[in-house]
C-alpha cells in the first residue's frame, strides 16, 4: 500500500512517480482513444470530452493507488464511459419521445401509395416474366408457381438439372435488371 499524507493523497515520492505515470500514459493512449470515441461518437467534441473523462478517472484512481498497467484500466473507463452515455441517450430519446422527423406525414396514407408502388412492381415483374424466352419462363413458372423441383422440371421437360438451374438463374437475373431498371 503507498505511504499517503495526512490529507489522504500520495507522499511526495510516490507522487512524483504518479505524475511520470500518468504522463506517459497519456502521452502513448490519448492518440488512440480519440480514434477511439471518435469510430463510436458522431461528434468530435464529444470524443475529446470522453478521452478527457476517462483520463481524469485515470487521475483520481492513481491518487490512491499507483497501477502497474494504467492503459488497461484506462480502455475499461473508455468502455464504461461509452456505455453510460449510450444508455444516457437511449433513456433521454425515451423521454423526448420521436422527433419531428420521424413521425409520419399526415397528409397521405401510407396504404395508398404503398398499393400504388405494389401494382407498379406487379406490372413490371409480369412483362418481365412475359419477356423471358418460352423454355425459360417454363422452367420458371414451374419452379415458382408450380413448386415442382429441379428434378421434376427436368424430368418434365426432358432436360438435365443443371440447365434448369441455367434458365431459373436467367430468368431471376432478367426479372431482377426489370425490376431494377
Amino acid at each position: 500500500m503507498p505511504d499517503k499524507h495526512p490529507g489522504g493523497g500520495l507522499s511526495v515520492a510516490k507522487d512524483s512517480a504518479y505524475t511520470a505515470i500518468l504522463s506517459d500514459t497519456y502521452s502513448t493512449e490519448a492518440p488512440g482513444l480519440i480514434r477511439y470515441f471518435k469510430q463510436r461518437m458522431r461528434d468530435d467534441e464529444d470524443a475529446n470530452d470522453l478521452m478527457q473523462e476517462a483520463f481524469a478517472r485515470l487521475a483520481a484512481h492513481m491518487r490512491t493507488k499507483i497501477l502497474v498497467h494504467p492503459a488497461s484500466y484506462l480502455q475499461r473507463i473508455a468502455r464504461n464511459l461509452l456505455v453510460d452515455r449510450m444508455r444516457s441517450a437511449r433513456r433521454a430519446a425515451a423521454t423526448i419521445g420521436p422527433t419531428l422527423d420521424e413521425l409520419p406525414e399526415i397528409g397521405a396514407a401510407p396504404e395508398q401509395s404503398f398499393g400504388i408502388e405494389r401494382q407498379d412492381v406487379m406490372r413490371l415483374y409480369k412483362a418481365a416474366v412475359d419477356g423471358l424466352p418460352e423454355q425459360t419462363r417454363q422452367v420458371f413458372l414451374m419452379h415458382r408457381v408450380d413448386n415442382l423441383t429441379y428434378r421434376e422440371i427436368g424430368e418434365k421437360l426432358g432436360i438435365a438439372v443443371p440447365t434448369v438451374q441455367y434458365h431459373l438463374g436467367r430468368a431471376l437475373a432478367r426479372i431482377a435488371q426489370a425490376l431494377d431498371d
